[in-house]
């Protein structure tokens, strides 16, 4: 399922209307009473059988909410010590009333966490959402012990120390790395993007019984492409699933317009031509002979989906094709030298806005940068605020490549894709990304359909796998799941 992604400011307004509902300490409680559970439930599954829990607790709620998760954990009989780096007490009220209930409870408190015993599983309870400057002192030590430790790591929220908005570590210093990541009342998407894709480990929501309001900002789930997982109709032929033209491949970077190629045949276009800009194309791939090679230059209004810059150069020639294709109505999918080329001309960037027919732009941070006028760290520093920027510019659904995909229209409807895996950082990566999006627009699903489960099946390809992985396989273990999903489809 889609997982909404709220403002802080819309967080905030949701905190309060509940606090009013519900009481002013309820989500405090059940937050604590969630992650206690979660605890448990993987120490029981480990065959843990002491069950030795640190909890490090922060000076605002976040804090808070590790005091009422170590209130449950002791109800549970759980062996639990509280620590507050440096013996600060909470500054939240809601966060102090936990603590006395804590003490309350016999619970004691250590100021140094080097000083506790042995544990089976360390809490990051040390700052959430509002963390507006860098970790130091003792609470720093406190994030040093935490990364430390060969236990169980669970951060509650968001790891201590990272922006919930743009992923990135607040200050210099990395902050806390977990294996579980239980966030409360909606995922934050600095989890799933640059240091928080690492940081967060496995994530896990829980909306703690409140209804949560619908956003602009998601995660991708499958429920965003029911078509896409259907199965084909019996009463079909290749002509009712389209056809791809794949435009590039100047000499000396063939390659990357047969990955794409492959891509969009693999993917379930009926049918695909490879157009190949270099002098001496070949005239055949021998591993999908399927795929025909173009003599001459095709005519774009006879294909249904168009995939243009995959090694195509940045001649004059390809800039020409460029222009072509910007002039057809058909669904066109830029990437790689036609992203280049377009950034340097700004009348090609006025052609792309003032297009009807759907567009595609593919870029990683660098092409990103290029088509904004700034540099990558200034695409990098919000990967969400700049996907939409350049969608609202140019007019088109941008998919910014890398650790997070970030997915933006002209709308600002925006989608963050939560698969992937550090494989895919290999030459072609992107090529096959575009054709597998080619192939979607050629069987005729919607827009937004193409682009997502392109983008959702092309990351989870590589899930799961460390080593020996090649651009060429990407396409072929997408369509398996996509297989298996079709397979176990429920109307």
């Amino acid at each position: 399922m889609s997982l909404t992604i709220l403002t802080a400011d819309e967080l905030q307004n949701l905190e309060m209307r509940a606090a009013n509902q519900l009481g002013a300490d309820t989500l405090m409680k059940r937050a604590g009473a969630a992650a206690a559970e979660l605890i448990m439930k993987r120490l029981e599954d480990a065959g843990v059988e002491q069950r030795r829990v640190t909890l490090l607790v922060g000076p605002g709620n976040n804090g808070g909410d590790a005091l009422a998760c170590a209130c449950e954990l002791r109800e549970k009989g759980a062996v639990v010590n509280v620590v507050l780096p440096g013996g600060r007490r909470p500054t939240s009220a809601l966060a102090l009333a936990q603590l006395e209930r804590w003490t309350q409870a016999g619970g004691t408190t250590y100021d140094d966490p080097y000083m506790t015993e042995k544990a089976d599983c360390v809490v990051d309870g040390l700052f959430g959402t509002g963390l507006a400057k860098p970790i130091t002192g003792d609470c720093l030590d406190a994030v040093l012990w935490f990364n430390e430790r060969q236990a169980l790591k669970v951060s509650l929220d968001i790891p201590s120390g990272l922006n919930p908005v743009t992923g990135h570590w607040t200050g210099s210093y990395p902050g806390c790395s977990a294996d579980v990541t239980i966030t409360f009342l909606c995922v934050k998407s600095g989890l799933y993007m640059c240091e928080g894709a690492d940081a967060a480990g496995e994530i896990v929501l829980n909306e703690l019984d409140v209804s949560v309001p619908l956003s602009p900002l998601s995660v991708i789930g499958t429920d965003e492409f029911p078509r896409v997982l259907r199965p084909r109709v019996k009463n079909s032929h290749k002509g009712d699933y389209g056809s791809v033209a794949v435009i590039g491949g100047t000499d000396g970077m063939i390659g990357a317009s047969i990955l794409a190629a492959r891509a969009a045949l693999i993917s379930g276009a009926g049918r695909v031509t490879l157009e190949c800009r270099a002098e001496h194309a070949p005239h055949v791939d021998m591993v999908y002979p399927e795929i025909m090679f173009a003599t001459k230059p095709v005519n774009l209004e006879d294909f249904d989906a168009i995939v243009l810059g995959c090694g195509l150069g940045t001649s004059a020639e390809a800039k020409a094709r460029v222009i072509e294709a910007l002039n057809c109505q058909k669904p066109l999918i830029l990437d790689a030298d036609a992203l280049n080329i377009i950034a340097a001309d700004i009348k090609l960037q006025d052609m792309v806005l003032a297009r009807r027919a759907p567009t595609v732009l593919t870029p990683h941070p660098g092409e990103a940068a290029r088509l904004l006028r700034r540099d990558t760290a200034g695409v990098t520093a919000d990967r969400v605020a700049a996907c939409r920027e350049l969608a609202v510019q140019t007019g088109a659904i941008v998919v910014l490549k890398g650790a997070g995909t970030v997915i933006s229209m002209r709308s600002s409807r925006t989608w963050i894709n939560p698969t992937g895996s550090p494989m895919l950082a290999t030459g072609g990566s992107g090529d096959v990304l575009a054709g597998m999006i080619g192939a979607m627009f050629a069987q005729g699903y919607d827009m937004v359909e193409s682009v997502l489960a392109a983008v959702y099946f092309h990351g989870l390809s590589a899930e799961g796998l460390e080593a020996g992985f090649t651009a060429g396989e990407i396409a072929p273990n997408a369509m398996a799941l996509v297989h298996d999903a079709r397979v176990s489809y429920d109307l």
